[in-house]
């Protein structure tokens, strides 16, 4: 049998509980700008979906144009707050990544500083 030379996790989903927080950060964001969106339908539609991709789409949907830069800043930051106030590990993933002894990594779809916003809150 082969020597484990690393071990890959992804984060959001997989370490930390966080893809319903976003899409609701997601729904909080185009609320802002008067669209009004599902939050299940957004969770189901776009998981792993990269944010703007999901600007795009949901603009082409309900007819509008939408500034990309100042939409991120509504989400990123609806984000920070709901992850500060509500995030959580996976059960579990504590104790997984404790056991390991070979070298680990996280990796995400989404920005660095989002991922060590919840690594660092979770003290992972």
């Amino acid at each position: 049998m082969s020597r484990i030379e690393a071990v890959f996790f992804d984060c959001d989903g997989t370490l930390v509980d966080s893809e319903v927080i976003c899409s609701r950060a997601y729904v909080t964001m185009f609320q802002e700008f008067g669209i009004t969106l599902d939050p299940e339908e957004v969770f189901k539609r776009f998981k792993g979906v990269k944010l703007y991709e999901i600007i795009d789409i949901v603009s082409l949907e309900h007819g509008v144009t939408l500034a990309k830069t100042e939409a991120e800043h509504v989400y990123r930051a609806e984000v920070a707050r709901l992850f500060d106030s509500e995030l959580e590990a996976i059960e579990g993933a504590g104790v997984l990544l404790s056991a390991i002894t070979a070298p680990m990594c996280v990796v995400s779809n989404g920005p660095n500083n989002k991922m060590q916003h919840s690594m660092g809150k979770l003290n992972m």
